[in-house]
């Protein structure tokens, strides 16, 4: 039981919740005096489930858009949705609403955000030009701050990393995504693993008090 108490937890995370949420979870186990070592690597929703489903992980941040289906064979615990917000050059100088950017060039990010991007511009009307792909929301930006393009990214991911070349605009249009955690059934009830389930928990109340404010 001690083992169990002061263990390792492997958790996958993909890319923004590794630089937002990781960090201040490993914090908050260490403040705590837990004895929990906290083993994370990163991955994307897909790849993540594939690692909890193989045992190779204990947990997994994921996201889902709407209205992804949930997982049928893995527990799905939501922490908290995350807004999704349009990004443009600080100098841009258009409206920031969805569909007075038809004619704009647009950067895409992973499968599931790609999928995002163009289900909200289908709903506005239209079909966005995708010059650039990439699933680093930093490269992204970077090439919005620059002028090439726009792009959609979650509040998550500029609370991680803020380009100086860029705003963020919402749009009542866009539907947020729901961040959670998946695991395999059971495994929350090794006390290791529950005080890590505990740390993400306070850490989405603590994002969300930050966002009221």
């Amino acid at each position: 039981l001690v083992g169990l108490r002061k263990g390792t937890v492997r958790m996958a995370a993909f890319p923004s919740a590794a630089a937002a949420v990781v960090p201040a979870v490993a914090a908050n186990l260490r403040e705590r005096g837990t004895g929990v070592q906290l083993r994370m690597e990163e991955a994307e929703p897909p790849e993540a489930a594939a690692l909890v489903r193989s045992n190779a992980v204990h947990l997994a941040l994921a996201f889902r858009y709407p209205p992804e289906a949930a997982e049928p064979d893995l527990v799905w615990q939501p922490l908290g949705t995350d807004p999704v917000r349009i990004v443009l050059p600080a100098a841009h100088p258009g409206v920031a609403e969805l569909a007075a950017l038809r004619d704009e060039a647009w950067v895409a990010g992973c499968e599931r955000c790609r999928a995002n991007l163009l289900s909200a511009c289908a709903a506005a009307g239209f079909t966005p030009d995708i010059r650039h792909v990439t699933d680093d929301y930093v490269v992204v930006q970077a090439l919005v701050a620059r002028g090439v393009a726009v792009s959609l990214l979650p509040e998550m991911a500029l609370r991680a990393a803020t380009h100086d070349g860029v705003r963020a605009h919402s749009d009542p249009a866009l539907a947020p995504r729901t961040v959670g955690v998946l695991h395999r059934p059971g495994v929350e009830r090794v006390p290791a693993v529950a005080a890590v389930l505990a740390a993400l928990s306070a850490d989405d109340r603590s994002a969300s008090a930050a966002q009221r404010r």
